[in-house]
């Protein structure tokens, strides 16, 4: 059941999987090479 709904799209994500956004956040601070506080 938990993996089923972590799977789903969320409004508040932009209808993005919260796997998606994680992946993307990810990719996005090893591209800067600094975290942000925001």
């Amino acid at each position: 059941i938990a993996a089923k709904l972590n799977g789903r799209p969320r409004k508040t994500l932009g209808f993005k999987t919260p796997a998606e956004v994680l992946a993307r956040l990810l990719s996005e601070d090893q591209q800067a090479g600094v975290a942000t506080t925001s």
